[in-house]
């Protein structure tokens, strides 16, 4: 299926929260089918994260322990950081994965916020 980069990250990070939430009582076959789609987005999250640090390589600086950062005072630094990866979170990837069912998703005790961020992967 086809998705913006940025709704591939946003899908991870609630992906992950609803996986790693101990107290959640989501069966094993959904949890088992929510963690196929977090390695389906893996790839392109780790891609994103290499580009995202090469960028603030470019555009940061040193601080006295090493760290490399973009000071707030620098509004130029960050609008070509800003520039470059907006261009990126609005590209269009490819995440090879079956979609949800929604019977198989909806009712599970999963937060409605959760659902909607989840909306592109869901079936009728």
């Amino acid at each position: 299926m086809k998705l913006k980069l940025k709704e591939v990250l946003t899908i991870s990070t609630v992906l992950k929260t609803i996986i790693d939430d101990t107290s959640s009582r989501i069966d094993p076959l959904l949890k088992f089918k929510l963690l196929g789609l977090l390695k389906a987005t893996e790839g392109h999250v780790e891609n994103f994260q290499e580009v995202r640090n090469e960028k603030i390589n470019e555009y940061g600086e040193n601080d006295e322990d090493g760290n490399i950062f973009i000071p707030k005072e620098n509004q130029e630094a960050i609008k070509q950081f800003n520039d470059a990866l907006g261009a990126l979170v609005d590209s269009e990837v490819t995440v090879t994965a079956d979609k949800l069912k929604a019977g198989d998703i909806f009712n599970k005790g999963i937060p409605a916020q959760y659902l909607i961020a989840l909306y592109p992967l869901i079936e009728e």
